[in-house]
């Protein structure tokens, strides 16, 4: 488990090799590679914020804590534009990637004006646990660290997120099987941390690791033959290329 500073250093550095390897596949078009190399490459990004959180964690709103949390804002923000081309590449719908970047694009441009509009406009007066109104900080949590950001429309942002990582996956034909994996994951990701660690919701979403580690991994090309759609008609079963 990501729960310590040299755990988070490994896993960020596993994630950079794996994001290479990912994007140096020759058997996909070059904008297949680039969408699942970067979901990786976000990952790591994740995990080495995580690595520099731990010497300042609750030092909240000063120096390198406020620069991290600022950071970690926009990484939050930026799931929808990192998972979801990623998830379109295995459809069989040639046209999915491009579509899953304008609408990945649209939802993380909006997630980050969010973070920067004041965060007492929220919706319907409710208060998300860890996207809100509250001090952007990572402080120390029981395990780990943890996030709270500070946001307008914190739900939004917060099931924004979850849409772009838990469902998107099933908007694109025949995508199921790496919708349905994604979807688990995530779910789990989420929930579970909280009911067996009892933890609160902004250390489990920092708890990435749970979801991180076998889902971003399944962006790798020794996996694509388990997760990617195929033509239910199609004599030789070769799923549709993406447009770029």
């Amino acid at each position: 488990m990501c729960f310590s500073a040299n755990m988070s250093l490994g896993l960020g550095v596993a994630g950079l090799v794996a994001s290479s390897v990912t994007f140096l596949d020759k058997d996909e078009t070059f904008w297949v590679r680039l969408a699942r190399a970067y979901a990786i490459f976000h990952f790591s990004l994740m995990e080495f914020i995580q690595y520099f959180a731990y010497p300042v964690a609750d030092q909240c709103g000063y120096g390198t804590n406020l620069l991290l949390s600022e950071l970690s804002s926009v990484h939050i923000s930026l799931q929808a534009f990192a998972i979801m081309p990623a998830l379109a590449t295995y459809s069989t719908d040639p046209g999915a990637l491009r579509k899953a970047f304008f609408v990945g694009s649209s939802l993380s441009g909006l997630f980050l004006i969010f973070t920067r509009l004041p965060n007492d406009w929220q919706l319907f007066g409710i208060d998300p646990n860890f996207i809100g109104r509250m001090q952007s900080c990572l402080f120390m949590g029981i395990y780990h660290i943890g996030y709270a950001i500070s946001s307008a429309f914190g739900l939004l942002v917060t099931h924004g997120s979850l849409f772009a990582l838990a469902l998107s996956g099933f908007v694109w034909k025949n995508n199921w099987r790496i919708g349905t994996y994604h979807c688990f994951g995530a779910l789990m990701t989420l929930f579970v941390p909280q009911w067996l660690f009892g933890v609160s919701t902004g250390e489990a979403a920092a708890m990435y690791c749970f979801y991180s580690i076998p889902i971003t991994a399944s962006f790798m090309p020794w996996f694509k033959k388990v997760f990617i759609g195929r033509v239910a008609d199609a004599a030789d079963g070769v799923p549709a290329r993406q447009q770029s």
